[in-house]
């Protein structure tokens, strides 16, 4: 029994630090799966052709952010209804009318420029709690972020292209649903719950992040090999598209930054930081599957994709080389 118990504790030991160094090392790790899915990109492709393999993939990846939340980080969400709304509104007002300027480059490509609108009206990305996580943020409230604007989606996102840019447009709803309760919501409830129940759940953070950021990786992998040769073949149009991805990444940032300044409320800054700049790709790619609608629509959404992956790593690191003490707040 001895034996066994120290067998026990060594691979946790073990387990510990792998993803520990996986998460602390997210950055490396994404521009080298990113070079390796340009590169081979077939083994990505095959991976992520049954489109249920990523839907677990996320759920997985959520799961395991929501084993590092506690019921008193839920508890703490009801002091911030006002940012939560506001978060949501960040998401569906200046970033689709900032999208829908950058549209303009594409006079000549007019599917493309609707798609660049329909990017700019998308809800926040699944993994941005998890970026949260990693920079050591308020997880629970991203959660609660992302929840509200995943279910406010069908009712605004419609409205916003047909009054934005004359786009009518059929929200797959079924999507949606599936995404919100099997990708979000039930692995939340089981993860929060877990971590209330079991101490050696709690004790283990650093495991679930780490694991979390595997499930990164691997959607990284997918997406990027996925559309690789779609992205190149654009040739010319493809670094206009990743210029204006940037662009839309980085004033989602300075939504946040502007938050900041005028709330002066810390702790809610690195949730709105990663949910404002980031974008679900996945609902742009069902919408336009559903109502069989030019693919071209969805080269926007794949483009920042790619943009996103990188730059929300890159956005970590740089948060915790230089926060300063005042927005240290619970995290992974």
């Amino acid at each position: 029994m001895i034996e066994n118990d120290l067998s026990t504790e060594k691979v946790a030991i073990i387990a510990l630090k792998v993803f520990s160094w996986v998460s602390e090392h997210l950055l490396p790790l994404v521009v080298a799966v990113g070079a390796m899915a340009l590169i081979f990109p077939k083994p990505g492709s095959v991976l992520g052709s049954p489109g249920w393999i990523v839907t677990l993939i996320l759920a997985f990846m959520v799961f395991n952010v929501s084993l590092t939340i506690t019921l008193e980080d839920l508890g703490q969400i009801r002091k911030y209804p006002i940012l939560i709304g506001w978060s949501a509104l960040l998401q569906f007002v200046p970033m689709p009318l900032f999208a829908l300027l950058l549209g303009r480059m594409f006079g000549h490509w007019p599917e493309i420029s609707s798609g660049q609108l329909l990017l700019g009206a998308l809800p926040a990305d699944v993994s941005a709690p998890l970026m949260v996580c990693l920079a050591g943020g308020n997880t629970a409230l991203a959660m609660a972020m992302l929840i509200v604007a995943m279910a406010l989606t069908p009712l605004v996102l419609p409205s916003i292209l047909a009054w934005f840019g004359g786009v009518v447009f059929k929200i797959p709803v079924t999507y949606l649903m599936l995404e919100l309760i099997g990708i979000i919501a039930v692995p939340v409830v089981l993860g929060v719950m877990l971590n209330y129940r079991s101490r050696v759940v709690r004790e283990r953070d650093r495991v679930w992040s780490g694991m979390a950021s595997l499930c990164y990786l691997l959607l990284l992998f997918i997406v990027v090999s996925s559309n690789a040769k779609e992205i190149i073949s654009l040739r010319a149009v493809a670094y206009i598209l990743l210029l204006t991805g940037v662009a839309l990444n980085l004033f989602g940032y300075g939504l946040a930054y502007f938050t900041r300044l005028i709330f002066k409320q810390q702790e809610a800054f690195l949730p709105m930081l990663f949910l404002v700049s980031s974008k679900e790709f996945g609902i742009a790619s069902a919408a336009v599957e559903t109502m069989r609608l030019n693919t071209a629509m969805v080269i926007p959404s794949v483009c920042y994709a790619v943009i996103q992956m990188i730059s929300s790593p890159i956005m970590v690191k740089f948060v915790k080389a230089w926060r300063p003490a005042q927005l240290k707040s619970p995290g992974c």
